[in-house]
């Protein structure tokens, strides 16, 4: 039993590690790209709101050491890492090849159903495995919090640190040509910033923690029906 919590313990922290070198991301971020309504507009605003938001996640998974942070769902979390890796690669295919259209949006979707397909996975499997409903949505939550988290980093890691990658992406130059107009900002290097900083916020929240519960609900219902009519 110790070696299971010190386990669990080790990927809980990885996790909140990961969680708060993104705090930190964000908070320069708030300070390196400063729109005209700085230091209170809707885009720094959005920076101090992703902040709080970072808080209570640690704070979240500080509280569950010991309790629910078992074998099952460290393996969850390590399983959601390595899938974040996955979101990784294609922010790098997309700012390094910088592929045209409509070839990225079809390497975005892959990815996209890729992620979606090994999250669906991993809750049918421990759903199936413990006959238990709520196991899948556990394990959805979890592996889509930890892809989502990494996804979150790897785009903050961009921002902050390879601003030049995105200025010269042939896709994001005409973007701005055709939008500049649209906006009061100073340049397009906090236009793409605030906009990157969305996708972050995104990839966390929405594909991970809320598309994982989604997965995980059905890879819950999937695995109580096969053990059903199986037996």
């Amino acid at each position: 039993m110790p070696f299971k919590l010190i386990s669990g313990l080790r990927n809980n922290l990885l996790l909140q590690a990961v969680i708060f070198l993104s705090l930190l991301l964000s908070v320069s971020i708030y300070f390196l790209y400063r729109p005209s309504s700085w230091p209170l507009g809707s885009e720094p605003v959005s920076c101090l709101l992703s902040v709080f938001s970072f808080i209570i996640l640690l704070v979240f998974l500080n509280g569950r050491k010991g309790k629910d942070i078992d074998t099952k769902q460290d393996k969850n979390i390590q399983t959601g890492l390595y899938i974040g890796l996955l979101w990784t690669i294609e922010i790098l295919i997309n700012n390094f090849i910088r592929p045209g259209l409509p070839q990225r949006d079809i390497i975005d979707d892959s990815f996209w159903a890729l992620i979606a397909l090994l999250i669906l996975i991993a809750s049918f499997r421990e759903s199936y495995k413990s006959g238990k409903f709520t196991d899948g949505i556990k394990s959805g939550f979890w592996t889509g919090m930890s892809s989502g988290a990494f996804a979150c980093l790897s785009a903050l890691l961009l921002i902050v640190f390879g601003m030049k990658l995105i200025l010269i992406d042939p896709l994001n130059i005409k973007e701005w040509t055709d939008t500049k107009g649209s906006f009061t900002v100073p340049g397009m290097d906090i236009y793409f910033a605030y906009q990157s900083f969305a996708g972050a916020m995104i990839h966390l929240y929405i594909l991970g923690i809320i598309m994982g519960l989604l997965l995980g609900s059905l890879g819950g219902l999937t695995a109580n029906f096969f053990k059903i009519i199986l037996k």
